[in-house]
């Protein structure tokens, strides 16, 4: 007998651990079971909402582990969030199957539950239906008014900083593409980079209001960095030996006769979901404090400069050229 979309939403998706608890009802009143959920909105806050698709065999392997598959879902939409200094508040989910398999469901479920218990953005409805397998996932945050992250902020003379470390995910999506798995033990990093990127919520929640303005790197560090030179009307220059790589990408690159061990990776690799912000001067300080109360890592890589372009300058003051400036939908 065939299980009906209502079915498939009872058994997976509107029970304890997905949907709202409790305490939550009191800002979502109404979530899965009726037409539309209802959200109720403290009258001193603002609404940020952000979507994103992910497409089997384009954003992640058809074959991959249902849960890891639901948490790298989930984590690219709640690194948007990040991104603006917005606290997560909930997401709807829409879910294409080619068909009903019982056991990928129940890890997928399960993959999202863990993801929202651990940044408290529980499923408030969504839509489930036949097609090619793909996830679109709509993510609703709450920002404190005055306190946005924004692309459109940044000014010449100030400092450019990225968070953690960049190049695992990047490699991890060039081995994939080539065939290869990323289930060693030495490919750990980049298997949990790619499948369990770490959005950077907290350090957003934490910036806000200090930084000038902040971008996610899902197209790559240079490129996203060009969004907010775009969108500021300035130019930035980046120092290419302050560029956090990450280890596991140095060891690999390195010993594919990279000599820059992964630099290029590191700028232009995308899927990394670190933030990289502006901040002036005499902010800094108080940036870097507010980085190490969350033990997070905070690295300056680069100035704000007048003009209209992001460039990598070497340790002698050369530009660097760049292989690619990052990943296009449609290229």
């Amino acid at each position: 007998m065939a299980i009906s979309e209502f079915d498939l939403i009872k058994d997976y998706f509107n029970k304890s651990g997905l949907i709202p608890t409790t305490e939550q009802s009191a800002r979502i009143p109404l979530g899965i079971g009726d037409d539309c959920a209802v959200i109720d909105l403290p009258p001193e806050r603002l609404l940020a909402v952000s979507m994103d698709t992910l497409v089997a065999d384009v954003h992640f392997p058809a074959k991959a582990d249902s849960g890891l598959i639901a948490q790298r879902a989930l984590a690219v939409n709640l690194s948007d969030l990040a991104a603006m200094g917005a606290e997560p508040l909930a997401f709807t989910l829409a879910l294409s199957l080619p068909k009903v398999e019982e056991a990928w469901l129940q890890g997928f479920s399960l993959g999202l539950e863990q993801m929202i218990q651990k940044y408290r953005c529980p499923l408030i409805g969504g839509d489930i239906t036949k097609g090619p397998l793909s996830i679109t996932i709509q993510v609703h945050g709450l920002l404190e008014r005055g306190k946005i992250l924004r692309r459109d902020s940044a000014r010449p003379g100030e400092l450019v900083y990225v968070s953690g470390e960049l190049g695992a995910a990047g490699l991890a999506v060039s081995l994939l593409g080539n065939g290869m798995s990323l289930d060693k033990p030495d490919t750990k990093e980049l298997h949990s980079a790619y499948y369990q990127p770490v959005p950077r919520v907290i350090l957003g929640q934490s910036i806000a209001g200090i930084a000038s303005a902040a971008i996610d790197i899902s197209d790559g560090l240079m490129a996203d960095l060009g969004h907010i030179a775009e969108q500021s009307g300035v130019g930035i220059v980046l120092n290419a030996k302050a560029i956090p790589i990450s280890k596991a990408v140095k060891n690999f690159m390195g010993a594919m006769g990279d000599k820059s061990k992964g630099l290029n990776l590191a700028l232009t690799a995308g899927d990394e979901y670190e933030l990289a912000l502006t901040v002036a001067e005499d902010q800094q300080e108080e940036l870097q404090q507010k980085a190490a109360e969350i033990n997070v890592p905070l690295t300056l890589i680069g100035r704000v400069v007048k003009g209209s372009r992001v460039k990598c300058l070497d340790s002698d003051g050369r530009e660097i050229d760049i292989k690619n400036s990052g990943y296009r939908h449609f290229s």
